[in-house]
C-alpha cells in the first residue's frame, strides 16, 4: 500500500495560533472555545496550552459563572 508524505503548510503553527487568539480575546478563552475556533482536537489544544503555561505566556484562571478553565495571554 503506497503512502503519501504530508509536508507541513506554511504559516503559524496552533501553538502561535493560540497566542494569537488569546491576543484578541483579551477576557480569555477556553479549551474547547480555543479548540473549536482553530479546529483542532481538545487534546492538542491541552498540549500547547500546557506549553505556554511552561514558559509563563499564558495564565489560568477559572470562571465564577461555568466553573471552566478560562486561558488569558500574560501581560508583556
Amino acid at each position: 500500500m503506497p503512502f503519501t508524505i504530508i509536508r507541513p503548510t506554511p504559516g503559524l503553527n496552533t501553538t502561535q495560533r493560540i497566542e494569537e487568539l488569546l491576543l484578541i480575546h483579551p477576557q480569555g478563552l477556553t479549551v474547547k472555545e480555543l479548540g473549536d475556533r482553530l479546529n483542532r482536537p481538545v487534546s492538542m489544544i491541552q498540549h500547547c496550552l500546557n506549553n505556554l503555561k511552561a514558559v509563563k505566556v499564558v495564565d489560568v484562571k477559572k470562571s465564577p459563572d461555568t466553573q471552566q478553565w478560562i486561558y488569558l495571554r500574560k501581560r508583556q
